[in-house]
């Protein structure tokens, strides 16, 4: 069971509720505030990502942060997509400055780029979706420059976080994983329809949820 914080609810139970949260939450606080490099995700998934990642792995991420040097740390080459101009520039500085040299950092601004739908996996086809923030369609087109099974690592954690993962199924190699953050809200269903075959594990600390995909042999995307 996931206590959800509901924005403008106050009152004794809400109280408790927020209380309920901190005690939950603070494990991850603890050690986000011991290493800059922990990366925003339940531990269990950080524990399941750091066994899994080799040096010879290319990963890709959306939304960049604390992961990109998490990632950065573990694999060969990253790439990260980012839609603000400010913080891709900060992260961008903090890169260089911690001497990371093997991260690719995108910039995917929001706005009427159309993307590249077209080139879009079967899977979009299959399951119908039809996105909800189309300003969001570069962004989430950005894997698409790269071709099928170019990743172990796929990781959302940013905007229009369906559509990125629809795209991201296409782009794992066998035996590669797909991480999605905060994935209890119930509009990231469509994520669960498509990879509804593949093994996977839901890693939750009672605030939110981390799930983990790993693309079978032989899966169609």
């Amino acid at each position: 069971m996931l206590i959800r914080y509901t924005p403008g609810r106050t009152g004794l139970g809400e109280g408790v509720r927020r209380a309920a949260r901190a005690l939950l939450y603070a494990p991850t606080a603890w050690r986000m505030a011991r290493d800059p490099a922990y990366p925003w995700i339940n531990a269990g998934a950080v524990h399941c990502l750091d066994r899994f990642l080799a040096p010879s792995m290319t990963a890709f991420e959306w939304g960049g942060g604390r992961s990109t040097f998490f990632f950065a740390s573990r694999v060969a080459r990253l790439v990260t997509v980012e839609h603000r101009e400010k913080w891709r520039r900060r992260l961008a500085r903090e890169l260089v400055g911690q001497g990371v040299a093997n991260v690719t950092l995108r910039f995917a601004p929001p706005g009427d780029a159309k993307g590249r739908p077209e080139d879009r996996p079967a899977v979009w086809r299959q399951t119908g979706y039809v996105p909800g923030k189309p300003e969001f369609a570069a962004y989430a087109d950005a894997i698409l420059d790269f071709g099928p099974d170019s990743f172990d690592l796929v990781s959302v954690d940013g905007r229009a976080r369906v559509a990125c993962a629809l795209n991201a199924l296409s782009r794992l190699r066998p035996g590669g994983l797909l991480v999605l953050d905060n994935s209890e809200w119930e509009k990231y269903a469509p994520v669960f329809t498509a990879a509804s075959g593949w093994p996977r594990r839901d890693f939750e600390n009672g605030v939110w949820r981390t799930t983990i995909w790993c693309r079978p042999a032989g899966a169609n995307t």
